[in-house]
């Protein structure tokens, strides 16, 4: 047997649901599953580069399996993580980095309970007494399907994707049987493929090369009594009618003995996977989740080395390592676990830019609070000046509008001032030109210095509160002065 391994680098974001669904709040997983390295090779599956046996071999037989992808953890980079084990514990309250304790060498004391959570979620490289996580950086997006005949977006058609952040490195192996036949599978891997869904659009693109790395291995002798059987990866047993059942026998992991149920943890999964060369969806793939830990008691060791059980294992399903490291207690205490977990640096935050577009300024002056006290002054204004305004042979609207105008295109403060007033009234140096301001010459100069309404619009203008908000304060004004009627 021929042991492959590999790094896969993400090129860009890439989407691995975690069922097959298009409906409803759909995420991502955070490893790749070994069959989307098996669709790489399937693609080439009716080239003549394949005999009929070597089909056979590869994609139906088991002979070849291709393992799931875990996260790379920054400073372990020659290391394949795992799935946090689910016999791991922490009281309530506390967190797994604080306490640790492994379930099934627990026993609970009566005169001190704890409530205990399980860990569920990260993956871990297990070195020096430590577990280290490792990081899965995600992003979320809404996209539209595309309507090719109009040439638009799908009415009705928004899907939320969640994605795995490009940049970021997962490390898998393949064994196969044959060794003929591993090198034409590590020839058609290595390179640039795309992976996921949405391969068409912007995500799945990702980088395969050949690299060395270590795992985690096993020990097959039991200890006190017992063998742990960690699910390395997703495990799916079929009974004898051929139905997929949560309840393997030991038989089923290769082993003797007796399980314990009380002391295993298992979780499941259920999920209908997309075949694309069909078009169709395959049976339901029902199993125990990756990361459960099965129990079984017995005195007989358990194979030499960590191997594959159930069905499916070209899928990279079945993977199992016995009596793993980090699922050992420390001697003479009650269950505390051997490794002590660890956070990953948090993600270094951006450093703020500061930029002076006028979207910027706009959010900072909604942060500032400076809208409200505008329309505060705004509507003071209003109400004061109601009755100036009115006037059956003046009409008042268009001017308002024209006046709005000139805000919104003028940037400058100043030269805002002096196109409406004929000078800066902000400037008491500023010389007065009447033929420069709109509202002190032609007729509209007749209509405002009739009852000084002029006058008071300047003597709003130029309070000291309006300085460096003049194009926002006048234009809310002429939007509510020009409702007058």
């Amino acid at each position: 047997m021929k042991k492959m391994q590999f790094k896969c680098r993400l090129l860009t974001d890439v989407i691995v649901n975690s069922r097959a669904a298009t409906e409803g709040n759909n995420s991502t997983l955070d490893f790749i599953p070994g069959n989307n390295f098996l669709g790489i090779v399937a693609r080439h599956y009716n080239e003549d580069i394949f005999s009929n046996d070597e089909r056979m071999e590869i994609f139906h037989s088991g002979k070849v399996r291709f393992g799931d992808a875990h996260p790379v953890v920054a400073g372990h980079k020659k290391i394949r993580s795992v799935h946090v084990p689910a016999a791991m514990f922490y009281p309530k309250l506390k967190s797994a980095e604080e306490e640790c304790y492994i379930h099934h060498f627990y026993e609970e004391d009566p005169n001190k309970k704890m409530q205990l959570k399980q860990c569920r979620s990260g993956f871990y490289v297990f070195e020096n007494g430590l577990g280290t996580l490792a990081r899965t950086d995600r992003s979320f997006a809404i996209k539209s399907a595309y309507d090719r005949e109009n040439r638009r977006a799908k009415d009705e058609q928004m899907f939320g994707y969640e994605s795995i952040d490009a940049g970021q490195e997962f490390l898998f192996e393949v064994e196969c049987d044959n060794d003929a036949t591993a090198e034409k599978v590590g020839q058609l891997l290595i390179g640039t493929h795309r992976v996921g869904r949405s391969r068409t659009a912007q995500y799945g693109l990702v980088s395969i090369e050949e690299t060395e790395f270590s795992t985690h291995e096993g020990n097959a002798a039991p200890v006190d009594g017992i063998i742990a059987v960690y699910a390395d990866s997703r495990l799916i047993f079929l009974d004898e009618n051929g139905l997929p059942t949560f309840r393997p026998t030991p038989e089923m992991l290769g082993l003797k003995g007796t399980i314990l149920w009380e002391k295993s943890q298992i979780r499941t999964f259920q999920y209908a996977p997309w075949n694309f060369k069909r078009k169709c969806r395959d049976t339901d793939r029902c199993g125990i989740e990756k990361g459960s830990v099965i129990v079984v008691q017995t005195d007989s060791a358990a194979p030499a080395e960590s191997q594959y059980v159930g069905s499916y294992r070209n899928e990279g399903f079945g993977r199992i390592i016995y009596n793993p490291d980090f699922l050992k207690a420390k001697e003479g205490t009650n269950g505390v676990a051997e490794y002590r977990l660890e956070k990953s640096p948090a993600k270094k935050e951006p450093e703020p830019q500061t930029t002076d577009t006028p979207l910027m300024r706009f959010l900072r002056n909604r942060q500032d609070g400076n809208d409200i006290e505008t329309m505060n002054r705004v509507n003071e204004f209003v109400k004061t000046n109601k009755e100036r305004f009115k006037d059956p042979d003046a009409s008042f609207a268009s001017q308002w509008g024209t006046i709005r105008e000139i805000a919104s295109h003028t940037k400058d403060e100043s030269s805002l001032s002096k196109k409406l007033f004929g000078r800066d009234i902000f400037d008491t140096s500023s010389k007065f030109d009447a033929n420069e301001g709109y509202l002190t010459h032609g007729v509209a100069e007749e209509k405002w210095s009739d009852k000084r309404r002029i006058d008071e619009l300047i003597k709003f203008a130029e309070k000291k509160e309006n300085k460096g908000r003049l194009r926002k304060t006048l234009i809310n004004l002429a939007a509510e002065m020009a409702k007058i009627k």
